[in-house]
Parts: structure tokens; C-alpha cells; sequence
């Protein structure tokens, strides 16, 4: 038996587990400057959650260690796993020897720029400070997820909002998209640091980047931005990758598109105002098996799971 919390994604069992869907993102513009003295590049992106997701449940185990068991699509074992790895840090944080059993089923893809792992560690973060009762705030989880990787802070504060400096530094946003988006995710996976390793910042490119990212924020319209097709990687992220370069190309002689890529890829994306269009670009790709193709649409809730309450252990 399950008590659930409305409107949050979560659900806390009675027998001491709590289950929780972290979803993916998507990057409404992306605007990447130079490189920093720390080696990061600094950033600033406007990022939204779309309703595709992965499940996490973490149950109290009899045992003490942290023993994760994964299914659905491939993800990495536990040294090398995000998840994992966010258990540890927050159990050394609070002192904790923790017995826990960690269930994980992967639906969102890696390597594909939808923050899928980032998803998972700061839903691992935020699910272990309600199962442990550590009633940490967000603000005191942000550090540690910013140990994690650059994306995790954001998931902290979905649905939306901006992120800069490596991405760590998150400003949640009222504003809400309203399209329908399709996502086209070939089978490829673009490691992140080759992208920014090859990528030079273009000074002029940037400060018209800039200049509509701040216009359509003034104007509250995230649907605007979006057909902007903001992305300071996409030119690296095709030629390093010719690829993706030869499907987007296909795709959009098809009349399908513009497509726009997430992140520094491999996932494609596009999006529409109308439900219907979408569903027809969805079967015309799915016909042609030339990617993973997902219709998807954006979460407008705040935390999907964080701030759980009236749900007893």
C-alpha cells in the first residue's frame, strides 16, 4: 500500500521505501562563453523538464552497504554510477552507515543530452533526505548535488529554469512552455567533454545569443525561445559528429523540423503548437525506424520530487 503525494512524483510506502520518477530535460537555448581557470566553460541555459522519466525506489535493506539493482535501458555499474555515487555523498555528509537497496529502471537514454544520470542522483538526493528524515532544504542539498555534476542542481528546482556559471547556479523561472515536443534520439551516444573540448566561443555569435535569450525572458514567452534554436554546441556537436549531421539533415527534408539538438546531444529535438502535427512527425519516423523517436510533453508542476509531506514512514 502507497501513500501518494499529489502533483509531486513521489510515493512513500510503509514498508520504509519511496519511489520516484525523475524525468528528463530538455535545453530551451543554451549560450556557452569561454572556458574558465577552474576548466569548466561558463554557461548560461534556460532548461525544462519534459514527461519522460525514469523510476527510482529506495527501500531500507536488511544488510548494511548500497546494493543498486538496474533494469530497463543500459546504465553503469555502482562506482561508476551517478545514483550510487549520490547515496555515498549524502550519507557521508550526515554520518549515516547505510543499508539500502536502490531500484532503478532507466527509460531515458544516456549520452543524448537529457540529463537522465543528473535526473537520477538529485531524485536519489532529495528521495534519501526524506527516507533518512534528514530534513535538509534544498539549498543545503544544491552543494552536494553540484558535487555531482554541473546538471544535478537543476533537477532540484524543476520545472524550469535558468542556470548559470557551469550550470551549478539555478534560478527557477515561472514561465511555462506550452508545446508539444518530439524527440529524435538516434542510436549514439556524444560523450560531453569531447564536445567541449572542441568547442572555441564565438564572441559575436554569443551576444546575438544573448540578446534574444534576454528578450524573449523580458517578454515571459519560453515558447518563443524555444523556436530560436539557441545552441552554442550545435556546430562542434555535427562536426564531430557527421552522424547526427546526415540524420537532422534527412529528417528535415522531410519537411520535419527544424530540429534543434539537446544539450551537446546526440537527442534531436523540435517542437509544435499543434498536438495533432506532432503526432503525425511521430509516425512518419516511426516508420522509418531511424531513431528512438519519443512525443513528450513539458511538466509544468514544481518539484516532481522534492519537499514530500504528510506521508509517514
Amino acid at each position: 500500500m502507497q501513500a501518494v503525494v499529489p502533483d509531486r512524483g513521489i510515493a512513500i510506502t510503509k514498508s520504509s521505501g519511496v519511489s520516484l520518477r525523475p524525468p528528463a530535460k530538455i535545453n530551451l537555448s543554451l549560450v556557452v562563453f569561454g572556458r574558465r581557470t577552474d576548466g569548466y566553460h561558463e554557461l548560461h541555459t534556460i532548461m525544462a523538464t519534459v514527461d519522460l522519466h525514469d523510476d527510482l525506489t529506495l527501500r531500507d535493506a536488511d544488510t548494511l552497504g548500497i546494493h543498486l539493482h538496474c533494469t530497463g535501458l543500459g546504465c553503469p555499474s555502482e562506482g561508476e554510477n551517478l545514483v550510487y555515487r549520490a547515496a555515498e555523498l549524502l550519507a557521508d555528509h550526515a554520518g549515516i552507515s547505510p543499508a539500502l537497496e536502490i531500484y532503478l529502471h532507466k527509460r531515458i537514454p544516456a549520452g543524448c543530452g537529457l540529463g537522465g544520470a543528473s535526473s537520477d542522483a538529485a531524485a536519489c538526493l532529495a528521495g534519501l533526505n526524506r527516507l533518512w528524515k534528514l530534513e535538509l532544504s534544498r539549498e543545503q542539498l544544491v552543494p552536494l548535488a553540484a558535487q555531482l555534476g554541473s546538471d544535478v542542481p537543476f533537477f532540484l528546482y524543476a520545472p524550469v529554469a535558468l542556470c548559470t556559471g557551469r550550470g551549478e547556479m539555478v534560478q527557477p523561472l515561472s514561465h511555462r512552455c506550452s508545446r508539444y515536443v518530439l524527440l529524435i534520439i538516434p542510436d549514439l551516444q556524444v560523450p560531453t567533454a569531447q564536445v567541449y573540448a572542441h568547442y572555441r566561443s564565438n564572441e559575436c555569435r554569443n551576444e546575438d545569443f544573448m540578446r534574444r535569450v534576454r528578450y524573449f525572458l523580458r517578454q515571459g514567452d519560453l515558447d518563443g525561445l524555444v523556436i530560436q534554436g539557441i545552441n552554442s554546441l550545435d556546430c562542434t556537436c555535427m562536426e564531430l559528429f557527421e552522424p547526427i549531421r546526415r540524420l537532422r539533415e534527412e529528417i528535415e527534408q522531410e519537411g520535419i523540423g527544424p530540429l534543434q539538438i539537446s544539450g551537446s546531444g546526440s537527442c534531436l529535438f523540435t517542437t509544435s503548437g499543434s498536438r495533432e502535427q506532432m503526432k503525425q512527425w511521430a509516425q512518419r519516423l516511426e516508420g522509418r525506424s531511424l531513431a528512438q523517436v519519443y512525443s513528450v510533453t513539458f511538466y509544468h508542476q514544481t518539484g516532481p520530487f522534492l519537499e514530500v509531506q504528510h506521508a509517514d514512514l
